[in-house]
């Protein structure tokens, strides 16, 4: 069980110094968009919930369908 924590506290130490640097240089690194946001909270979701597994695929498989949306749907902007 030290070894998750340890893995955790590693994941979230190299995305708090990813964020600190994309801060920096004041680029926006994350879209603003209601689908986007959405999907992020889907997967945070399913990695709270993730005890029972139709819980934790059901929130991310959602969040896998609502960014291929978000995908489709900026590709078709450009």
């Amino acid at each position: 069980m030290e070894e998750l924590w340890l893995i955790i506290a590693v994941t979230i130490a190299v995305l708090v110094v990813i964020s600190g640097a994309l801060f920096i240089k004041k680029k926006q690194a994350l879209p603003n968009s209601p689908i986007f946001t959405l999907t992020i909270a889907l997967i945070v979701l399913g990695i709270t919930f993730g005890e029972d597994p139709l819980i934790r695929y059901s929130f991310l498989g959602t969040s896998m369908a609502l960014s291929v949306i978000y995908t489709v749907k900026n590709s078709k902007k450009n």
